[in-house]
C-alpha cells in the first residue's frame, strides 16, 4: 500500500511512496474523499490516493474498489466516549466485535477480537503496511469464538497516533499470507509534520466507579525538506468496575450466608468488571527522510501496562485440594503426630468454625487460619510491546516502485497471582507468586516491487506487483518462581499443587519454539476497459514445521454506468496455526458441569495429547466469495456486499476428562500435578464452518445554509454454521461457535456541524446473542437484542482549543439479566453474576466523559 507524495522538482527530489490518506466516502468515514495537503508549500501535499488489497499507485478511493474497504478517520476516531481502540472499532464497524473478558485467564490481558464472526487469528494486521506481531496471549479459556485463539494484541495502538484505520473484509491470504481469511486491518500512523496536539480526557461510569484519566498527544517535526518524524503517546490510567452481587446459591456458593454468620467476607467475593489497568504508557514513533533517489523510513513502538482482575471465589467449607477432601476439614498433618480432627467447617457462626480449627493440635494446619472467610485470587500481570521497522522505497525503471523492508516486534505478558496459595506447600505457602512470562516475538523482512507495464489491448497499464517474504517466528514460555509450580510435601496428603488458580510455568514446559516461513507473491491488476476491472493474486508459501500452502485470488469490477458497478471476488485462503497453539503447557482453573476444575494444557505433540488423538497441527484452510454493488443515489453513498467464507481444518481446543488410569499415566511421566487435575486439554485440527453474510453501508451528507449534517448507516449480517463437527465439537461448542456474536449489528450515525459546534449521536443495534455461562455449557444464556446510544457534543472554541463532552451509553443500557439452570440473574447470584459476561456489548453500562484538546 503506497503513495506518491508530489516531488519538489525544484528540489530535484524523486517522488517517494507514502501510505495513503483515505477520507473516502463510505458509511465509516463520514466524509466525501478528499485529499490532503499537510504544508501550505505543498512538500507534503497528496496527489493520489490508494485503497488496503490494491498494489497500483493510481489505486480508487473505498468507493471504487473491487472488495469492500471501511476507512475511520482520525476524526471519526477521536469521536467516541472511549480511548481504547477495541471499543472505538467495535462501536463502529458492525462485522467487528471486541468482547469484554471477565475472569479469562489471559484473555483479561490482551482482549481477542472479531471480523465477520471468525477468531481473532483469522485477521491480519498491519501497521503501515506492514504485518505486525501476534499477542503472546492463547486464548484457551476465553468464550465464544475466540476460544484458542492467538491473536495480535492492537492494544498499544491508540487514536492519538493514527490518521487511518482501513478495514478491507475480504479474504487476501493471497496477497498478504496467512491469517488474512476474514479480512485485514491497517492502522496508519499520523505522518503530519506540522501536528501540535495533545488530548486529556477524564471519564467515570453512572455507577461512580471506573474512573478513567487519560493524556495523549501527537507532535511533529520537518526532517530536510520533504521528510518528517512524529512522536505520539498516551498516558492512561484506569479504575476497574464491579457490576456483579455477592455470591449467594452457585455451586460454589455460601457467602451470602457465611457472610450473615459472622465470617469475613468481601462484599463481593467476586468481581464481575473491568480489571485496573494502570501504568499504561505508549509512545509510536513515524518517519521518513529522504535519500537520493530513495526515501529512508521507519516506525515503532513501545507499550506497557499492568493489569488487575478477580478470579473465582475460593469457599472455606467445600474448596477441595485447599480447605476440604470429602466434604471434611483438610488438615496438613505437618509431624506425622496425627490426631488432626475430622469433620466439616460448622457453618452456623464463625465463633463456631473458628473453634473448630483451633481445637486442632499443633501439628495440624488447616487453611481457614489463614483465609477463615476463604479467598478470591487476583490475578494479572504486566504487558510490555514494542516493534521496530525500517526500509528504504522509491522508484525505480522510470514508472516502476520498489519497497525493501524488516520489522521486528515483541509481545511479553509476564503473569502474577497473589491473595492465594500452592496448597501443597502446607503453612509454608507464599500467597503471591510471580508465574512466568508468554512471549511472541516476530521478524518479517519484505522486498516488494511493482511496475506499471503498457498493454494496447487494455484501458490502463497492466500493474505487475510481486515480491518476497521472509517470516520468523518465536514462542517462549518462561519458567515462574518454583513456589507457583513445585508439588510440595503435603502433595500426598490431598493438598493442590502450584499456586491455585493459575499454577505457574515450571522448568519441564518452560522452552522456546521457533519457525520460519518463506513465501513469494504475484499481483496482476488492470483496467481491461474503461468500466471493466480485473486483479488477480497468487502466492506460495513454505513453513518449516508444517509445509508448505499455494494460494489465489481474483477480484473484479464493472461500472454499469457511472453511478453503479458492480463488485466480486473469489479468493482460497490459509491461516497458519500459531506457535502458541502448538506448544502451550499449563495448569489451570476452569468451570465445568457447575464445578471449578484443574485444568492442564499440553503441547498437541506431547505424547499423552497424541494418546487421546493429537499431533502436529495443520493449517486451516479457507475459500472466500464475495459479491456486491455500489451506487451512488443522488448525495447518497451505497454499497452492498454479500460474502461466504468456508474454512476447513479449524484448530479447536480440546479436552478429555481423566480417569485414574490415565492421571496415573500422567504422573508416572513426571506430571505431579496430574493428581488433582481433572481434564487435559490440547489443540487440534477437526472442523469446518460456513459463515455467510451481507454488509450493507450507507452515507448520506446534507449542506444547509448554516451548518452540515452526515447521516450513515452501516448495518451487518453473518451466520455461521459448522458444517463438519470432527470428533470434539461437542452440542454447546457448536452453538457457541454459531450463535456466540450476534447475526445482526446496526450502526446508525448522525452528526451536525453549526458555526463552532458538532454533535453526534451514534446508535449501535445489538441482535440476539448466546454464550455459555462461565464456559460451561450446561449455563445457556441467551440475551435479547439490544440498543446502545452515543452522544457526543464539540465546541471549538478557537483554532487552539476544542472542548468535547459526552456519554458512552447514554441511556445505561445493560444485556438482560441471565436466566439459567434455576438461576436467575440478581436473584440467585449464582457466582455473582447477573449478567451475560461476554456480549459484545459490554456490561459496564453507561458512563461521562469529557476531553479538552489543545492545537499548538
Amino acid at each position: 500500500m503506497k503513495l506518491k507524495a508530489k516531488a519538489n522538482r525544484q528540489m530535484g527530489v524523486p517522488r517517494t511512496a507514502f501510505l495513503s490518506c483515505l477520507l473516502a466516502s463510505t458509511a465509516l468515514s463520514g466524509a466525501n474523499a478528499q485529499e490532503q495537503s499537510a504544508d501550505t508549500n505543498e512538500n507534503f501535499a497528496f496527489e493520489e490516493i490508494t485503497v488496503l488489497g490494491s498494489r497500483r499507485a493510481d489505486a480508487r478511493s473505498a468507493m471504487d474498489a473491487a472488495v469492500p474497504v471501511d476507512v475511520l478517520s482520525g476524526d471519526d476516531l477521536n469521536a467516541h466516549g472511549s480511548t481504547d481502540m477495541l471499543d472505538v472499532l467495535t462501536s463502529s464497524i458492525p462485522s467487528f466485535n471486541a468482547n469484554r473478558e471477565p475472569i479469562s485467564d489471559a484473555a483479561t490481558l490482551v482482549r481477542p477480537v472479531n471480523l465477520r464472526a471468525l477468531p481473532s487469528d483469522h485477521t491480519l494486521v498491519l501497521v503501515n503496511g506492514k504485518r505486525r506481531h501476534r499477542g503472546a496471549v492463547v486464548g484457551e479459556f476465553v468464550s465464544g469464538v475466540n476460544r484458542g485463539a492467538q491473536g495480535v494484541d492492537v492494544n498499544p495502538l491508540f487514536g492519538a497516533a493514527l490518521k487511518q484505520v482501513e478495514v478491507l473484509r475480504d479474504g487476501a491470504a493471497a496477497q498478504y499470507g496467512s491469517d488474512a481469511i476474514a479480512g485485514v486491518m491497517n492502522y496508519a500512523l499520523i505522518d503530519d509534520p506540522e501536528v501540535r496536539r495533545i488530548t486529556a480526557q477524564y471519564s467515570q461510569a453512572y455507577e461512580g466507579d471506573g474512573e478513567t484519566w487519560e493524556v495523549s498527544g501527537a507532535f511533529g517535526t520537518h526532517v530536510g525538506d520533504t521528510g518528517f518524524a512524529t512522536l505520539s503517546f498516551q498516558v492512561k490510567d484506569g479504575q476497574p468496575t464491579s457490576r456483579g452481587v455477592q455470591d449467594g446459591e452457585g455451586t460454589n456458593s455460601g457467602a451470602t450466608a457465611l457472610a450473615d454468620a459472622g465470617f469475613p467476607i468481601q462484599d463481593p467475593v467476586v468481581v464481575w468488571g473491568a480489571p485496573e489497568v494502570k501504568n499504561d504508557y505508549k509512545v509510536i514513533v513515524n518517519s521518513a527522510i529522504p535519500m537520493g533517489m530513495s526515501e529512508l523510513y521507519a516506525f515503532g513502538n513501545y507499550a506497557t501496562r499492568d493489569v488487575d482482575g478477580s478470579f473465582f471465589y475460593r469457599n472455606p467449607t467445600n474448596r477441595s485440594g485447599v480447605f476440604a477432601a470429602d466434604g471434611n476439614v483438610l488438615f496438613a498433618d505437618t509431624t506425622g503426630a496425627g490426631g488432626c480432627p475430622v469433620g466439616p467447617l460448622p457453618t452456623d457462626s464463625f465463633a463456631n468454625a473458628e473453634a473448630f480449627i483451633n481445637s486442632a493440635p499443633s501439628n495440624c494446619f488447616a487453611f481457614q487460619s489463614l483465609f477463615p472467610g476463604g479467598f478470591t485470587p487476583r490475578f494479572g500481570g504486566k504487558v510490555v510491546d514494542y516493534s521496530a521497522s525500517a526500509g528504504v522505497r522509491g522508484d525505480m525503471l522510470e514508472t516502476g516502485r520498489y519497497d525493501i523492508s524488516i520489522n521486528h516486534g515483541k509481545n511479553d505478558v509476564a503473569y502474577e497471582i497473589y491473595n492465594t496459595v500452592n496448597a501443597s506447600l502446607g503453612p509454608n505457602t507464599p500467597t503471591a507468586f510471580e508465574l512466568g512470562s508468554q512471549i511472541q516475538s516476530e521478524t518479517v523482512m519484505n522486498a516488494d516491487f511493482s511496475i506499471p507495464v503498457a498493454v494496447d489491448a487494455f484501458a490502463s497499464d497492466l500493474n505487475i506487483a510481486f515480491g518476497a517474504q521472509y517470516h520468523r517466528e518465536q514462542f517462549e514460555i518462561e519458567e515462574g518462581q518454583e513456589e507457583s509450580y513445585v508439588a510440595g510435601p503435603y502433595v500426598d496428603q490431598g493438598f493442590s499443587v502450584g499456586s491455585n488458580g493459575f499454577q505457574g510455568f515450571s522448568d519441564k514446559v518452560a522452552g522456546t519454539f521457533k519457525r520460519n516461513s518463506k513465501s513469494i507473491y504475484l499481483d496482476l491488476e488492470a483496467d481491461i476497459t474503461d468500466r471493466f476491472l480485473m486483479s488477480a493474486a497468487a502466492r506460495y508459501e513454505d513453513f518449516s514445521d508444517f509445509g508448505d500452502t499455494f494460494n489465489g485470488k481474483i477480484a473484479a469490477r464493472y461500472n454499469v454506468t457511472d453511478a453503479f458497478a458492480i463488485r466480486g471476488a473469489f479468493s482460497t485462503g490459509f491461516r497458519a496455526p500459531t506457535l502458541g497453539q502448538s506448544n502451550l503447557q499449563r495448569a489451570s482453573t476452569g468451570f465445568a458441569n457447575g464445578q471449578l476444575i484443574e485444568q492442564l494444557v499440553i503441547a498437541s505433540t506431547d505424547p499423552i495429547a497424541e494418546f487421546f488423538g493429537g499431533g502436529q497441527l495443520d493449517p486451516e484452510k479457507a475459500e472466500n466469495i464475495s459479491l456486491g454493488f455500489t451506487a451512488q443515489l443522488g448525495a447518497v453513498d451505497l454499497t452492498v456486499d454479500f460474502f461466504d467464507i468456508t474454512v476447513k481444518d479449524r484448530v479447536s481446543l480440546t479436552s478429555a476428562t481423566i480417569d485414574d488410569a490415565s492421571r496415573q499415566e500422567l504422573i508416572d511421566l513426571g506430571n505431579p500435578e496430574a493428581a488433582t487435575i481433572s481434564q487435559v486439554q490440547f489443540f487440534v485440527n477437526d472442523f469446518d464452518t460456513n459463515t455467510t453474510g451481507v454488509d450493507v453501508v450507507a452515507n448520506y451528507p446534507i449542506d444547509w445554509d448554516n451548518g452540515r449534517t452526515n447521516i450513515t448507516l452501516a448495518f451487518n449480517y453473518t451466520d455461521t454454521k459448522v458444517t463438519d463437527r470432527g470428533a470434539t465439537i461437542s452440542d454447546g461448542r457448536e452453538r457457541e461457535i454459531e450463535d456466540a456474536l450476534p447475526s445482526t449489528r446496526t450502526t446508525l450515525t448522525v452528526s451536525h456541524s453549526v458555526g463552532q459546534f458538532t454533535g453526534l449521536v451514534r446508535v449501535n443495534h445489538y441482535g440476539e446473542a448466546y454464550e455459555s455461562l462461565f464456559n460451561d455449557a450446561t449455563l445457556p444464556v441467551v440475551t435479547p437484542g439490544m440498543f446502545i446510544v452515543d452522544a457526543q457534543v464539540t465546541w471549538d472554541i478557537n483554532e487552539m482549543l476544542q472542548v468535547a463532552v459526552g456519554a458512552k451509553n447514554l441511556f445505561d443500557a445493560y444485556p438482560d439479566e441471565w436466566s439459567t439452570a434455576g438461576f436467575t440473574g440478581r436473584d440467585g447470584g449464582f457466582l455473582g453474576a447477573i449478567y451475560p459476561l461476554n456480549h459484545p456489548a459490554g456490561l459496564g453500562g453507561g458512563s461521562l466523559y469529557a476531553k479538552l484538546t489543545a492545537n499548538f
